[in-house]
């Protein structure tokens, strides 16, 4: 298995719930409506930046699934939005 972090799709999305006291946020995928529970954090850096983020702001967000149940995902880019 590569070292290398996988590359995964941007979605551009919203902030629904700000991220609270665990860092966990909830975030709704623009283009399918889906919603999204972020509990983990590619790097602290990029927790601290979403951690600034009202509800309703909108940004693209590189995500992962965590585990093969559940809603729970990892951020783990600032990303583009596509085009």
């Amino acid at each position: 298995m590569s070292g290398a972090r996988q590359q995964h799709a941007a979605e551009l999305v919203t902030v629904r719930k700000e991220m609270n006291a665990h860092g966990a946020m909830t975030v709704e995928a623009v283009d399918s409506n889906a919603t999204r529970h972020i509990a983990e954090y590619e790097t602290s850096q990029l927790q601290s930046t979403l951690q600034q983020l009202p509800a309703g702001a909108s940004v693209p967000l590189e995500l992962r699934p965590v585990g093969t149940r559940g809603n729970v995902w990892r951020a783990t880019a600032l990303a583009r939005p596509r085009q």
